[in-house]
């Protein structure tokens, strides 16, 4: 008889139905039966039982969870540059400093000689907290160019209101993956608490390499609990299901290309093929 996801659940319980879990020993003792019994038809009736454990089928939920490991990133994180070669005559602020857009941070002396020009001001082009300083005062400092010198950062600066996570999904679960998708993120500096996210953003190609894609998860981070840089395991609940049959995976038996399962029912062991859903450890 086969069973799929749109079997009636009533016949089960009305049959008081139970499944057989048969263990790798308990099915070997079975396959000794049968060739026993064609070597010795008498010894049928002295080795016909084998050892199982019936286990009543219930239902409830489950889910389809897919795990990952990523770093946590800062939403936005920007290094600050001079906008004129000088020196560095006044920093204005210090790492863990907050500082809003267009707050000025740093001052500058383009320093020519001959020539009197007004500090040039150094501004946050967001907003956000003061990551790391990289210069001090009197620093020789230089704009960003096309050459081979990059430029001088003064500082650099990141918002963490939200802060994001980088996953690489691998190309046979990609399509189970989808923006807006809910997510749990845990990190070992708080062990007991979860932390909610949602997949924002799903890069469209494969990696030819890794044979995986991208996807961002941004966090809400109030209290800025959460820091750049910490390790985080994500697990993303992409199907659930309620009030549907389910079973401990070790009650099934694989046959070819078959699920099967053995029920009980008027004393006598029947098998079953099934057709499975999802999967959730154990279940």
């Amino acid at each position: 008889m086969k069973t799929t996801p749109n079997t009636n659940r009533k016949s089960w319980k009305k049959a008081a139905v139970v499944i057989l879990i048969i263990g790798v020993a308990g099915f070997a003792a079975y396959r000794g039966v049968q060739i026993q019994r064609s070597r010795n038809p008498q010894a049928e009736e002295k080795q016909s039982r084998v050892p199982v454990l019936v286990q009543a089928v219930e239902t409830g939920g489950i889910r389809n969870i897919l795990f990952f490991n990523g770093d946590i990133r800062a939403r936005e994180e920007v290094d600050v540059f001079p906008k004129v070669p000088g020196k560095l005559v006044e920093n204005r602020v210090r790492e863990g400093d907050s500082v809003q857009k267009g707050q000025v941070i740093a001052l500058v002396d383009r320093d020519i000689t001959g020539m009197k020009y007004e500090y040039s001001e150094v501004t946050s082009p967001i907003e956000g907290l003061i990551a790391k300083v990289y210069s001090d005062r009197g620093s020789g400092l230089n704009p960003p160019t096309m050459s081979v010198s990059m430029g001088t950062p003064i500082a650099r600066v990141v918002n963490i209101e939200r802060v994001k996570v980088i996953i690489h999904i691998p190309e046979a679960e990609i399509f189970q993956v989808t923006p807006g998708l809910q997510a749990r993120i845990k990190v070992d500096t708080f062990p007991d608490r979860d932390f909610p996210g949602r997949v924002s953003v799903i890069s469209p190609v494969v990696d030819t390499l890794t044979r995986t894609a991208w996807a961002e998860i941004q966090i809400p981070n109030p209290g800025h609990s959460l820091r750049p840089g910490m390790f985080a395991r994500v697990s993303l609940v992409t199907a659930e299901k309620k009030d549907v049959v389910v079973i401990p995976i070790r009650s099934l038996i694989r046959a070819d290309s078959a699920n099967i399962v053995y029920v009980v029912k008027d004393d006598t062991a029947r098998k079953r093929e099934l057709a499975l859903g999802i999967r959730e450890g154990e279940r």
